[in-house]
């Protein structure tokens, strides 16, 4: 029980030992029967190897660009890198420096950590000292003088330190402590998502441009060719060795393809500005890098993880995990609620009516106290936030699984599309081919007088249009190329330097 007593000043060494006696017997006490309750968290079973199929086969294009997948191949954290392009991998390093987003979750990231370190201070014994002094005014009945003219007006100076320990019987603390790490952990794998996303974002848009760039090119050079076809069949038409139907005819294609070319560049300037924003500058700050497809190198090998690997590497999948163990420490919490809390209060002060009486043991007092308080009936409110709790734990458990079908669905994904890239490029390539040849068998027909204009006008039209077709289709392959490192986790944890760093950190961040 608490108790109060002045401290005599022969007995400053019975007191302490008496102090310390209590408090070693309850902490003792405590010891023998503390203990945490609720569930002890448990990670997920990995996922096993049929989650999705990883094909045994080369992809080929019937090309020199052949791809090869690597069963359980190391994913680098640099990956871009395959693609052979210095403007693409220094685009990429100045996002990293300078991203706001990614600015913004690694500053989340820091008020994560310290709410960790703030929840952990609740395992010491909170201790505070206190001062003061102040001008009163008392009656005679107030001080217990029967004289109610007695009146006495005096200065009250004090001094006190109090301290106060949760012994945390039931681990309801500690389970606090650990739903905070868990949100720590969630930040954390958001911030590598962030990381993984821009990367990828960046790599897409280079690509994206680089397709429109050629797709531009092409558009431009199929109407100087339609121009110069018109401008012979006018000619012909002047001197009726053709008719006007077949220049209108012509005039009508050409205007078609101009129209088609002004789309085209309102596309490439988004995909500018996208770059822009994603490396942290603005648009009218940021220089076009134009990118070209012939710059960049289709990867020849691509590492694909297991599932069960994958599980433990991509960031969404860890955040959705995070939030698990999350749920599981809240019904901890939950149940500590409806049990006893125990702790340990006390203080020592001194006052006196000037500064020097603080120092007169005399004038000391202390109080020393136990004190367990429990709840008998709050109307269902405590079981209720209990099963709410189970409720939301079984809820994160099921987010977590359809997080990680989502990510096995999405590398399902992006091995089908690159096998099928390679066969699109293939029959594209075939098709710009025999385009190729047809215009060559009716130029020299035309040549040869055994053919019109009009038919060389057809050919070189389609054989152009097939060169759209296959840059389109290589843009295609390039793009699904890169999704199935952004599928497979962007390979985060082989990185040299944490993504959680900031360029300016001098230690690096553990991403364990």
């Amino acid at each position: 029980m608490p108790f109060n007593s002045t401290l005599p000043d022969d007995s400053g060494h019975a007191w302490r030992r008496v102090l310390l006696r209590r408090v070693v017997t309850v902490l003792s006490l405590t010891l023998l029967a503390g203990c945490t309750v609720g569930p002890d968290y448990q990670r997920p079973a990995a996922a096993d190897g049929q989650a999705y199929t990883i094909p045994q086969t080369t992809v080929d294009d019937a090309t020199l660009n052949r791809q090869m997948f690597e069963r359980a191949g190391a994913v680098q954290a640099d990956w871009y890198r395959v693609f052979g392009s210095d403007k693409l991998d220094s685009l990429i390093a100045r996002a990293l420096s300078h991203s706001p987003t990614l600015a913004a979750g690694r500053a989340r990231l820091k008020a994560a950590r310290e709410a960790v370190n703030a929840s952990q201070g609740a395992l010491f014994p909170q201790v505070g000292a206190s001062a003061g002094v102040s001008r009163q005014r008392a009656s005679g009945i107030e001080l217990g003088i029967d004289d109610p003219m007695f009146i006495n007006v005096f200065n009250l100076y004090s001094g006190r330190i109090s301290a106060s320990y949760d012994l945390d019987v039931f681990g309801k603390t500690r389970r606090q402590i650990e739903r905070s790490e868990a949100q720590l952990d969630f930040a954390r794998y958001q911030v590598l998502d962030t990381y993984v996303t821009l990367v990828n974002n960046l790599v897409a848009t280079a690509v994206a441009e680089a397709g429109l760039n050629a797709a531009i090119d092409t558009t431009q050079q199929i109407i100087a060719s339609q121009q110069r076809t018109l401008d012979i069949v006018d000619k012909q038409v002047e001197y009726g060795a053709a008719i006007d139907a077949d220049a209108s005819q012509i005039r009508t294609r050409l205007a078609r393809t101009r129209a088609s070319l002004e789309p085209l560049r309102k596309q490439r300037a988004i995909a500018v500005n996208r770059m822009a924003t994603l490396v942290g500058a603005a648009p009218g700050e940021f220089d076009d890098p134009r990118f070209a497809i012939e710059e960049l190198t289709l990867p020849e090998t691509l590492p694909v993880s297991v599932p069960s690997a994958l599980v433990r590497q991509r960031p969404d999948i860890l955040a959705a995990e995070a939030l698990v163990h999350a749920a599981s420490a809240q019904i901890g919490i939950a149940s500590a609620n409806l049990l006893p809390d125990f702790s340990i209060t006390g203080y020592y002060s001194r006052e006196g009516l000037g500064l020097g009486d603080l120092t007169d043991p005399m004038n000391a007092l202390w109080q020393l106290g136990a004190s367990v308080s429990a709840p008998l009936f709050a109307g269902g409110r405590l079981r209720a936030q209990k099963r709410a709790a189970r409720d939301q734990y079984v809820a994160a458990l099921a987010d977590y699984r359809a997080t990680a079908l989502a990510a096995f669905g999405e590398v399902s994904n992006s091995l089908r599309s690159i096998e099928s890239d390679a066969r699109a490029l293939r029959d594209q390539r075939v098709a710009a081919e025999q385009a190729r040849r047809n215009l060559e068998s009716v130029r020299a027909r035309v040549n040869n007088g055994a053919a019109t204009y009009i038919a060389l006008y057809t050919a070189e039209a389609q054989y152009q249009e097939a060169l759209l077709d296959v840059a389109s289709a290589r843009v295609t392959r390039y793009s699904d190329s890169a999704g199935l490192f952004r599928a497979l986790g962007g390979g985060w944890w082989n990185a040299d330097v944490s993504p959680l760093a900031t360029p300016d950190d001098a230690e690096t961040a553990s991403v364990d």
